[in-house]
């Protein structure tokens, strides 16, 4: 029954998402709606790092992209339903959600324009596509993909936007008109995260094939290969400053690196939960990383990963960017996707508490389960 397809879509583990998504990812149809939590983000009170502000629950299936609007305002988020939707970042705003029903399959990836007018959203459907934030007008659609979008990123003086695919290229896209600019293919496996430098002068790309790729985003020009890792680079991050460039990968590393000669900084790595609760210095990435995201201010960098429980819960850490000594962590139901907000207080996760049980009656039900998006303490 519908119940129970859910619950089995939901119980893949996130690897098994990642993989999906890698290839032909699988994709159901279902209307979004919006309920929402009580809010707590207006207390004055210091909560500590991962309590959870607000909950927004408007997707029917699993959220796979987050990203929070440069101007602090809004959230977005793309999803397996299809959709892309756009909140209010502050509950008590009491913004109608905007839904963005133009993808034919699940979306995979969304950025924000620097100006917080636009967003582009890359899916399944082979497709990137440009809209306005606010009313859904369409821009345009970039099509040139021959596999699922996993990634984009759109440049920070605003006239470009990067996208990495399955296919295994690298396509830059002129923001206003769509038209491709070029197609860099010194990847051989699907490329799952793109990053612009600060300048929009340069790319970093992270690929299924180990190697994080640095290129000249005018030219497309390859500049250096980093080969640090030893298995998929899931995200890359280009600190605020333009200097380096931090790696996640399923090596279960975080690596730290000059972003021109590839030196590596430090390697951030970890797998005993316990011993980090008292000693902060040992760190905490058990497993798989799935993200790895550079602060605002470039003081800390945060990664997300799974613990030796199982695919059922997972750990959002930041660490010192500088010296990788390990600042703080906390356990949470699985989580697919991150991103700062604007003043570095806040994440937004995307989270799926549908396998964690709790509350279950004796239909084997959970009141509380859903694919759900939420505002922690950062």
């Amino acid at each position: 029954m519908q119940q129970q397809t859910r619950q089995r879509a939901s119980s893949l583990s996130r690897r098994s998402i990642l993989r999906l998504l890698s290839g032909f990812m699988l994709t159901m149809s279902l209307d979004g709606c919006v309920q929402s939590a009580p809010s707590t983000s207006a207390t004055p009170t210091p909560r500590p790092a991962g309590s959870v502000l607000y909950l927004y629950r408007g997707h029917k299936q699993r959220v796979t992209a987050v990203a929070w609007a440069p101007d602090s305002t809004y959230i977005a988020s793309g999803s397996l339903d299809k959709t892309v939707q756009v909140w209010a970042a502050n509950p008590s705003d009491h913004f109608h959600p905007f839904i963005y029903r133009g993808h034919a399959a699940g979306v995979n990836a969304l950025d924000w324009s620097p100006d917080s007018q636009r967003v582009v959203s890359g899916a399944s459907d082979n497709t990137v596509q440009i809209w306005d934030a606010l009313t859904g007008k369409h821009v345009t659609i970039c099509r040139g993909h021959t596999e699922p979008v996993m990634t984009v990123a759109w440049s920070h003086d605003g006239k470009s936007i990067a996208s990495g695919s399955a296919d295994g290229t690298v396509r830059l896209w002129d923001a206003v008109t769509g038209k491709l600019q070029y197609v860099y293919r010194g990847h051989t496996d699907s490329v799952n995260s793109v990053c612009w430098s600060p300048d929009s002068q340069r790319l970093v790309s992270g690929s299924s094939d180990t190697t994080v790729q640095v290129l000249d985003a005018t030219t497309g020009k390859h500049i250096f290969t980093y080969r640090g890792h030893s298995s998929t680079v899931s995200s890359v991050s280009w600190s605020p400053d333009g200097t380096r460039i931090a790696s996640g990968s399923w090596d279960k590393t975080v690596q730290v690196w000059d972003a021109a000669t590839g030196k590596v900084a430090y390697i951030y790595d970890g797998y005993n939960v316990q011993a980090a609760r008292t000693n902060d210095t040992l760190g905490v990435l058990p497993d798989l990383v799935f993200v790895a995201a550079w602060s605002h201010n470039g003081k800390r960098i945060a990664a997300v990963t799974q613990v030796y429980c199982g695919d059922n819960c997972g750990v959002v850490v930041t660490w010192d960017a500088d010296t990788g000594r390990n600042v703080q962590f906390y356990i949470d139901t699985p989580v697919f996707a991150l991103a700062w907000s604007p003043d570095d207080t806040r994440f937004v996760t995307s989270t799926d508490v549908t396998t964690q049980g709790t509350g279950s009656n004796a239909n084997g039900s959970d009141p509380e389960a859903g694919s759900y998006v939420q505002i922690t303490r950062a």
